[in-house]
């Protein structure tokens, strides 16, 4: 199993052929189209080829108790690895703003002989024709691929900071009131609150999101009330 230095020395050594100057949307979700490009470790001129997509949540205003332990679904323990470092980090702070979670949707796998350059720039010219698409071609390890795909889709966060900040900070949603909670984070537990009367399969999703918040105690009367009213 890879150390944390073979990890942190896969997403040191990405390295992006292109990447889409399109930023994520503030206000819906994104799909990313990823290529990564890979050398075979046994054998010479022989290039691994991955192609997928990343579905990019809408930026959901979260808490910290909640973000660090849903940041990403679908990838491997290296990739987590990667991830819980992250987010204690300055770059992963800019991440927590906005509480993004990333699903990984693998789609096509494939060995091509050839130069891992040379193969790259013919994705790349593909790719260029198709300008509708948030879409980046990276090179990375091959054992440790999910790694350079992670700081591919981290860097694509921190390059729209500027556009969905501005747009959340317009719209009031990242204004904090009572505890520190985002003023988002209050909106949508009242909508849940709507949604959830009479209904206790909403009623026990509630209860979860809570907990998965950190802000139980802060419900607890009025979910217990919400309860009470099932019986």
């Amino acid at each position: 199993m890879p150390n944390r230095d073979d990890i942190w020395y896969a997403a040191e050594n990405t390295q992006v052929l292109f990447a889409s100057d399109k930023t994520l949307e503030t206000f819906g979700q994104t799909v990313l189209r990823y290529y990564v490009l890979t050398e075979l470790l046994d054998t010479i001129n022989q290039v691994r080829v991955r192609e997928g997509l990343i579905h990019a949540e809408r930026p959901q205003v979260i808490t910290p108790h909640y973000f660090a332990n849903e940041l990403v679904e679908n990838f491997g323990d290296e990739a987590r690895q990667y991830a819980d470092r992250l987010i204690h980090s300055a770059e992963g702070m800019r991440i927590l703003q906005y509480g993004l979670r990333f699903r990984k949707q693998e789609r096509s796998e494939e060995t091509v002989a050839g130069d891992i350059r040379e193969v790259g720039e013919r994705i790349v010219n593909d790719v260029k024709e198709r300008e509708s698409e948030l879409c980046g071609v990276i090179v990375g390890v091959d054992d440790l691929w999910e790694v350079s795909l992670l700081k591919f889709a981290s860097d694509v966060v921190r390059g729209s900071v500027s556009n969905n900040v501005r747009e959340l900070h317009g719209s009031g949603l990242l204004s904090a009131s009572g505890n520190g909670v985002p003023n988002a984070v209050r909106i949508e537990i009242e909508s849940d609150f709507r949604k959830a009367a009479g209904n206790a399969g909403r009623v026990n999703a509630l209860g979860d999101k809570l907990r998965r918040y950190g802000l139980f105690e802060d419900y607890e009367d009025r979910f217990y009330a919400l309860f009470r009213a099932l019986r």
